[in-house]
């Protein structure tokens, strides 16, 4: 460690505090001429998603609070921009002293019984901040693990950690929030809106301003750094190889790989997996003494494996990561144990490639968003069974039915819904999880047929439970079209009045007042009855046509004699209508002798001057316009690609979560879509009925953050889609 005052405190140190200070302060320009645009873009789309927000506020408390956050962003944006900035160039100068920032994802080290202790808000924000730093380490991963070598190198480390870099994802997140913090009055729901929009328009955006750097460090005569290697095994874990790309592609890994991504579906060859695995990590060093390494073999290893189980677990019941497993194993394989021949002792290729896949694999498991966090708590202690079993049958990754694989599909589909407040008893959906998963960890040794046994108890479990659920669903959905039915019925029958009160001549009010306020009851209950096709729908339609022309003046006789004839079966026609929805009869007397001096005037050729044209209301304006010192309303921003995208994959059967104005996040899935396909119904995962929304509303929320797809219908299963994206992401 370089001790503040610039001297070096190891032996064999690379570089000087000067070299690493005049490199910091090199790579501040990028950062201070790359970020505040994007931070100014941020900020009109954070206006904007503000401005839609208000305008679709369903009380006053919500369109103040949105409104208010508008306003307060506008006068303070320059101020957070200059507390960014400076943030930034703080952990930059506490890295050049020697004295690293610590790590601020303090969630990879929090116990359980410490959640307890953390604000829930708190927690919930650490968590979307913990997102946008994940997102970005591994869409940057080539650039922070150069970068990571050559701070390591100046500040005499082997390498400096993706989040103890200044110039990182943590450290850009960090500053941030740190910006953020003096806007007291922003509840969450809105800093998760400006959270979205940072990863959006600041995050995404980072790669140029990192290649800037590194190009900074090679006009520094420094290279990218080889990467640091397992001491049990010949070849890099897979915690380091989350974090580079290999340098060159073997012809024939480039050939497997195509051949992979075009079958990846999830059922992809071990072999085939094993050529990308070889391809994306650096190249395999040669061993100079064959008789320096022995190979651990295969029984061997899931002994070690399970010794290293039983210990994990009597200490914690989290999920263990892979480095910590990959360390532990390390350890173990080179511990002395007395007749053991000498020499250091590494893993055969097959059982390394094997672990290294099954790490990853199981990593993207876990890091999606298929599980709650209790539930991935639970699944998260599968990943050394897993590897025992991948270790055992490598048809593991290439057969879609493979017990395992539907036991973990099973599971992810069951959870899908589940709530955190939700029982957790022996008997709940998470108590049977939990023992199946403690049956698992204490069964399971080398017998394959466990997994089948325990996917088919739970099966039928589910299936039990589904039989209720789908009855409370259909009754939701039955009400939801009968709620959706009226509401079209209500619109069919206010559009036939406007659209002919508003292409002919003006009406008196009295006429007026009749259509809109009595004959358009009878319009929606015709419509209700038998559609726009019914005998009773085209009856009510050609009412109004026949009152409408009965007021205007009648100049030639046949209209005269026309009007005399007809008027008394439509007085017939209209109080038979009315009367049958039960209209106030006072009221359809005094309409009644009105229409007869209309009708006296029209057949004199004259029109009702004294009744003519009331003038319809004008629109109100949008609420926004109406309070002081804002601007004039604007039209919303079109749905984004990626919205857009989202949308389409929307159908019957697909899971969203939604934040709610608490900031608590709630899971729905989508049971019914009208015909018109704008009117959605959300359950729950019993089925019970969830929030009632139209589409555009959905895609705002959308747009914002305040809502994500978790799953569409006719998504792959969990354990195909993971390993399809193993294969993309082995291949990038």
């Amino acid at each position: 460690m370089i001790d503040a005052r610039g001297g070096q405190g190891q032996k064999g140190g690379v570089g000087t505090p000067t070299s690493l200070e005049g490199f910091l302060l090199a790579c501040r320009e990028p950062f201070q001429r790359e970020i505040p645009p994007l931070l100014d873009a941020l900020f009109d789309k954070l206006d904007d998603a503000l401005y839609d927000l208000a305008d679709k506020a369903g009380s006053d408390r919500l369109y103040a609070r949105y409104y208010d956050a508008m306003r307060l962003f506008r006068k303070q944006n320059r101020n957070v921009k200059a507390i960014f900035l400076r943030q930034l160039e703080r952990t930059s100068e506490l890295t050049a002293s020697g004295l690293v920032e610590p790590d601020s994802g303090f969630l990879d080290s929090l116990r359980a019984e410490d959640f307890a202790l953390v604000e829930e808000a708190e927690l919930e924000e650490t968590l979307a901040v913990g997102n946008l730093v994940s997102k970005a380490e591994s869409r940057y991963h080539r650039q922070l693990h150069e970068l990571g070598c050559f701070l390591g190198a100046l500040l005499s480390r082997r390498e400096l950690p993706a989040r103890a870099n200044p110039l990182g994802p943590v450290a850009v997140c960090d500053a941030f929030c740190a910006a953020l913090k003096p806007l007291q009055d922003i509840d969450l729901a809105i800093k998760l809106v400006a959270y979205k929009l940072f990863d959006k328009h600041v995050m995404d955006h980072l790669g140029g301003v990192y290649d800037q750097c590194l190009a900074l460090a090679r006009d520094r005569g420094h290279g990218a750094t080889p990467a640091t290697r397992g001491t049990a095994t010949n070849r890099p874990g897979p915690a380091a190889s989350l974090s580079r790309e290999t340098q060159a592609l073997r012809p024939r890994s480039a050939e497997a790989a195509q051949r992979a991504l075009t079958e990846a579906v999830g059922r992809i060859p071990f072999d085939e997996l094993r050529a990308l695995l070889d391809q994306w990590r650096s190249p395999r060093p040669q061993t100079t003494d064959a008789g320096e390494t022995v190979t651990v073999q295969t029984s061997e290893l899931t002994a070690i494996l399970t010794q290293l189980q039983d210990a994990m677990r009597s200490a914690r019941n989290g999920p263990i990561a892979s480095l910590e497993v990959r360390s532990r194993l390390d350890g173990a394989l080179n511990a002395h144990h007395p007749g053991q021949v000498a020499g250091r002792r590494s893993l055969g290729e097959i059982d390394e490639d094997t672990l290294d896949l099954v790490f990853l694999l199981f990593e993207s498991i876990v890091q999606g968003g298929d599980f709650p966090d209790p539930i991935k708590a639970l699944v998260g202690r599968l990943q050394i069974p897993l590897v025992k079993l991948a270790l055992l049958d490598k048809t593991f990754f290439d057969d879609r039915d493979h017990p395992a694989r539907r036991l973990l599909n099973r599971i992810a589909d069951a959870v899908v819904g589940w709530a955190e407040d939700e029982d957790r008893t022996p008997d709940s959906l998470y108590g049977r999880i939990e023992r199946l998963v403690e049956r698992i960890i204490a069964e399971f040794d080398r017998d394959l047929t466990l997994f089948a046994r325990l996917d088919a108890e739970l099966a039928a479990y589910l299936s039990h439970e589904a039989v209720r659920v789908r009855a409370i669903e259909a009754n939701v959905c039955s009400i939801a079209a009968g709620r959706d039915r009226m509401a079209s019925a209500r619109r069919k029958a206010q559009a036939v009045i406007d659209e002919r009160l508003t292409r002919g001549p003006r009406v008196p009010e009295v006429v007026e007042s009749l259509l809109t306020e009595g004959w358009r009851e009878v319009l929606f209950a015709a419509y209700l009855s038998g559609g726009e096709g019914s005998r009773e729908w085209l009856t009510a339609v050609d009412v109004v046509d026949r009152l409408l022309w009965s007021v205007q003046p009648k100049i030639a006789s046949d209209d005269r004699r026309d009007l005399l004839r007809g008027v008394p079966d439509l007085l017939r026609t209209l109080r038979g209508g009315l009367t049958a929805v039960a209209f106030d009869q006072r009221l359809l007397s005094r309409w009644f002798k009105e229409l007869q001096a209309l009708h006296l005037t029209a057949l004199r050729g004259a029109a009702g001057s004294q009744d003519l044209a009331v003038a319809r209301q004008t629109p109100r304006e949008t609420p926004v316009a109406a309070n002081p010192g804002t601007t004039a309303p604007r039209t919303s921003p079109g749905t984004g690609a990626e919205t857009a995208g989202l949308l389409r994959r929307l159908v019957p059967g697909s899971w969203v979560e939604l934040v709610r104005d608490d900031a608590r996040r709630v899971r729905v899935k989508l049971a019914w879509v009208s015909g018109d396909g704008q009117s959605l119904q959300f359950v729950d995962r019993q089925g019970r009925e969830g929030p009632h929304m139209a589409r555009d509303d959905l895609a705002i929320l959308l747009e914002y953050g305040l809502a994500n797809l978790v799953r569409g219908e006719d998504d792959l299963p969990l354990v195909d889609r993971a390993i399809a994206t193993l294969a993309r992401t082995l291949n990038n």
